[in-house]
């Protein structure tokens, strides 16, 4: 799952800039408030589909890992939180090592599973509650020893954030940004990388969340 806090949040939506194209068709003829824009109708959910099985638009990165790179895999899962298309994220546990948790297991059979069995210890959602909806390029990590898989699955029914059972082992705490707000250009900013030149996406979050989304988080969010 996403995560922010302590480390680098993992997070769940890939590649928004290549999905934005679905806001027209997920928007309602008449919105009242801007949080009506988009909605998970199947129709909108068959558009994620198509978009994350069609080639992206900007081409992966070839990052150059180490040889001893492991493969790791994330959820991405969308849901709907208070009437609203949203994305959910976890603030890592401070004790946590950063993406220790999701790191393939060798006797995981497969990526996807690593990324469904990973959800459902942190946050107690089982796989048979979401619906794959595909995937989204690897990106790295920032040491290139780790080649993170994104998957976008959407959580059937209705979320009530405060009533998540989540593992305190590995969370501090559970929120959700909705589609709206992700979307909105005023809450993403870039910062400067150090010296580097290079500056990286940073999403900021309601006062009451209490942390900003960033690292690969950020970055799987931005669409790398």
């Amino acid at each position: 799952m996403l995560s922010t806090g302590h480390a680098p949040l993992r997070s769940f939506i890939p590649a928004l800039h290549r999905l934005l194209s679905f806001r027209s068709h997920m928007a309602h003829p008449h919105p009242t408030t801007p949080s009506q824009h988009i909605t998970f109708d199947p129709s909108a959910l068959d558009l994620f589909r198509e978009r994350l099985a069609s080639p992206s638009v900007i081409p992966p990165i070839n990052f150059k890992y180490t040889e001893d790179v492991k493969e790791a895999a994330v959820l991405i899962p969308l849901c709907v939180v208070d009437g609203r298309a949203s994305v959910l994220f976890t603030v890592r546990s401070g004790t946590m090592r950063r993406h220790k948790g999701e790191v393939r297991y060798l006797e995981d059979p497969t990526l996807l599973f690593t990324a469904l069995r990973e959800t459902e210890e942190e946050i107690s959602i089982p796989p048979s509650a979401i619906d794959i909806l595909g995937e989204s390029y690897a990106l790295s990590n920032h040491e290139r020893s780790l080649r993170v898989h994104p998957f976008v699955g959407f959580v059937r029914e209705p979320l009530v954030v405060s009533q998540i059972q989540f593992n305190p082992h590995e969370v501090e705490s559970v929120f959700a940004l909705s589609l709206d707000y992700l979307l909105d250009p005023s809450n993403r900013t870039l910062v400067p990388f150090r010296d580097s030149g290079v500056s990286y996406p940073v999403f900021k979050t309601p006062a009451e969340v209490g942390v900003e989304v960033w690292g690969l988080t950020a970055f799987i969010l931005d669409g790398g």
